[in-house]
């Protein structure tokens, strides 16, 4: 596999992380099923996507990816749909978990 084929498997497991996470509000703690279940599929998906991408990124590298960007599309999302408000503080959060996973991917993986 190539390095920008793993890197997009990546990305898209990470869109469907933060998709899965709006379903999953949207399920109102599962009294509303076909939500609760959409999001668990992505969540699968999310997941099978990301240990295709294992094949050729290292494991520290993929999973802050995945993770990172998760959290940060999770929060932006969360911000356009319901108006949740993201203090400075929450911004500059946001702006370590990229600068995070960008030095681990710069370091080659040697976490």
């Amino acid at each position: 596999m190539t390095a920008p084929l793993a890197a997009l498997l990546l990305a898209l497991a990470a869109a469907l992380d933060v998709g899965a996470n709006v379903l999953l509000k949207r399920s109102d703690g599962f009294r509303r099923p076909l939500p609760g279940v959409l999001g668990l599929v992505l969540v699968l998906g999310a997941f099978g996507l990301l240990g295709l991408a294992l094949q050729a990124v290292p494991l520290s590298v993929a999973y802050a990816v995945w993770g990172g960007l998760g959290i940060v599309g999770t929060a932006l999302l969360s911000r356009r749909l319901e108006g949740a408000e993201l203090s400075p503080t929450a911004w500059l959060g946001l702006a370590l978990i990229l600068g995070s996973v960008w030095l681990l991917h710069a370091s080659g993986g040697e976490a």
